[in-house]
């Protein structure tokens, strides 16, 4: 007998679970809800085991009423009062260095109140987790400081960024690290921490807890994916006649839809970049 749509969309979420890493920044939003997470990954990335956090904030709006204004993946304060802010970042236009340097500027902007002095600026380090080696040095972990260039000693100005290259996987806490953020299965994970974290939410039905909080990030990431895949599509999409451009363009916009109703996201990632295979599911779907 024919699966039912239900039963259809259940095994394609399901599909779309089992696929998720700690570099999926969707998820990674997710498993950091458990504080207890974010302090291990910045216990291993400081290699401090005592850091503890206060509070972390996950989705954080840094508003800038006279320029560009970013949402952070996660800003926390240890209780030594320093600030981190924990960047998932797969592409490298994502990671570029002035980007760094921005979130870093923009988090002093928010932590100096009006009124304090300058010396009340809190430590902070911006801590970009790569997928790739973007900084091309060939290390696992960059760490980013100003210099007094005819000295050479530190300037001390107790910011700091931190680029974490998950490609370089050793058998170091920091390669063992790497390598959890790019486990699908979680017997393949070395973190007890994390894996029983990421257990929860790929394991746990839609009603309990964990199911819920997978449900919202589906939801999110169907958004994500048919945002994305509507605006790359339409620009690989169309190319003659302005009547032409608009029935390209709905035909594409369907054909987005009909992907993220049937969980197809690597269909619609795919498709964004590669014009003969979106052709393919034109025809493969009759638009």
């Amino acid at each position: 007998m024919p699966k039912s749509k239900v039963e259809n969309d259940i095994v394609e979420k399901q599909k779309i679970i089992s696929s998720l890493t700690l570099m999926d920044d969707l998820f990674m939003k997710v498993v950091l809800q458990d504080k207890e997470c974010t302090e291990y990954i910045l216990q291993t990335i400081m290699d401090d085991s005592t850091l503890k956090l206060k509070r972390q904030s996950l989705q954080k709006n840094l508003s800038n009423l006279h320029g560009h204004s970013l949402v952070l993946d996660c800003l926390c304060e240890d209780r030594d009062n320093n600030i981190y802010n924990i960047e998932i970042q797969n592409n490298i236009s994502g990671a570029e260095p002035k980007r760094a340097r921005y979130h870093a500027g923009l988090m002093d902007m928010h932590y100096l109140k009006k009124g304090n002095h300058f010396s009340q600026l809190p430590k902070s380090y911006v801590i970009f987790i790569t997928a790739n080696d973007v900084l091309h040095g060939q290390l696992q972990i960059y760490h980013i400081e100003r210099t007094i260039q005819e000295s050479g000693k530190p300037f001390w100005d107790e910011s700091h960024i931190i680029y974490f290259n998950t490609s370089y996987v050793d058998n170091s806490p920091l390669g063992k690290l790497a390598e959890d953020f790019h486990a699908k299965e979680t017997e393949q994970m070395n973190s007890d921490i994390l894996s029983k974290r990421v257990a929860l939410l790929k394991n746990a039905k839609p009603n309990e807890k964990g199911g819920k909080e997978m449900n919202v990030l589906l939801e999110n990431y169907r958004k994500k994916a048919l945002k994305e895949g509507i605006e790359k599509g339409i620009e690989k999409g169309i190319e003659k006649g302005r009547e032409e451009e608009i029935i390209a363009k709905q035909k594409v916009i369907q054909l987005m839809g009909l992907l993220a109703e049937h969980g197809r996201i690597d269909d619609i990632k795919k498709s964004s970049i590669d014009q003969d295979y979106l052709q393919a599911l034109l025809l493969e779907f009759g638009l």
